[in-house]
């Protein structure tokens, strides 16, 4: 009787000392998940291939304007989640006193009144109306850093406290770092990322007749409580940079639904088409992160991740929820939603996820399922 207590006991305290290093998951099939499709009318609000420009998209704070920009076109959409109308559709000049260039990287919503956008080396502030309110420019960095004529910059900057701050990219190599601009007094500060060597995994070289083409995803730059994270799609790996002078990296993986990355020693390479599509839906199969969010009273952060369901249509999606020293505390399997998103937005405990409803931009909605 004595042995089979000290067992009994011995049970408890394994079980309790796993429980504290993993994070407690859930599974629930009652998160209710409700769908808002917004209705363009007369209007065709033009998304992109596959609703590619709902990732540059925007959302106010008491969760009543939703904003999408299209890149290509210079299409700024304002819609109303309230009546699922389209409010507007600013069409934005390439050229004269409120003109931003043909090329644009990204688009960032200050607040109800106006939004930055970002060019080519340069980045333009305009108020709703579409006039343009300030332009900085960076090329003169170049002469300063010459190492920066062969960078470009990557989708996903982020505008704080007088900063910009937005990651470059080297064609034909996986080579990235941070850059923070301060205008004001014209600084630059340089960062590495660490998990830089990982994203072999998702790279890609394709050959096409004499030309060849470089595939890496990029990294991004999102708002942090104190500071800012930067975040890939197609890895678990975050880094946050703290206005003290902090890093703080992702936790040892404990997740049961993603495994941690093992670096390939080379990037792949496509001879044709078929070997490119191939190595694109492999990739698919893995997890994929959208942006994360935060919410700041309650000191957590929270990313969403999908991937290819067994039946090559459909996607499993899963949210992820970390403490701000990015531990992983919590996750669950969102069993009711079978789409592949393209952003998420927490607004007052309630997430919105965008997405293409037979090319109408939605949202899928739900509360905090934890």
């Amino acid at each position: 009787m004595k042995n089979r207590i000290i067992f009994l006991l011995f049970v408890v305290g394994t079980l309790s000392s796993c429980k504290e290093q993993s994070p407690y998951t859930e599974s629930k099939d009652s998160v209710k998940i409700d769908t808002l499709i917004f209705r363009s009318n007369y209007e065709i609000i033009n998304l992109g291939e596959e609703g590619e420009f709902l990732v540059s998209s925007d959302m106010s704070e008491d969760a009543s304007t939703y904003y999408i920009f299209n890149l290509e076109k210079r299409f700024l959409y304002t819609l109303d989640l309230k009546t699922k109308e389209l409010l507007s559709k600013l069409e934005m000049p390439s050229e004269g006193p409120n003109g931003i260039g043909d090329w644009l990287i990204d688009f960032q919503k200050i607040n109800d009144s106006s939004f930055i956008v970002q060019g080519d080396n340069v980045f333009y502030l305009f108020d709703k109306t579409g006039k343009r309110m300030n332009k900085t420019r960076v090329d003169h960095l170049f002469y300063f850093y010459p190492e920066l004529t062969r960078k470009f910059s990557n989708v996903g900057f982020l505008y704080k406290d007088e900063q910009f701050h937005f990651t470059t990219g080297e064609v034909g190599t996986i080579e990235s770092e941070i850059v923070s601009y301060n205008p004001k007094n014209d600084s630059l500060v340089f960062r590495e990322i660490p998990s830089i060597d990982l994203i072999k995994n998702w790279s890609m070289i394709s050959t096409v007749k004499s030309f060849t083409f470089y595939s890496t995803p990029a990294f991004v730059i999102n708002d942090y409580p104190n500071g800012f994270i930067v975040v890939n799609r197609g890895l678990p790996d975050m880094t946050a940079y703290l206005n003290n002078g902090d890093i703080v990296n992702t936790k040892p993986n404990s997740s049961k639904f993603f495994d941690d990355l093992v670096p390939v020693e080379e990037i792949f390479r496509a001879q044709n088409e078929t070997a490119e599509k191939e190595f694109k839906k492999e990739l698919e199969k893995q997890m994929n992160f959208l942006r994360p969010v935060v919410d700041a009273q309650n000191q957590k952060l929270y990313r969403l991740g999908y991937r290819l369901a067994l039946d090559g249509n459909s996607y499993d999606n899963y949210l992820f929820e970390y403490d701000l020293n990015l531990t992983l505390t919590r996750e669950t399997q969102l069993e009711g939603i079978k789409l592949k998103p393209k952003k998420m937005f927490l607004r007052d405990s309630t997430f919105y996820l965008t997405a293409s409803f037979e090319d109408e931009p939605g949202f899928l909605i739900f509360r905090d399922p934890f």
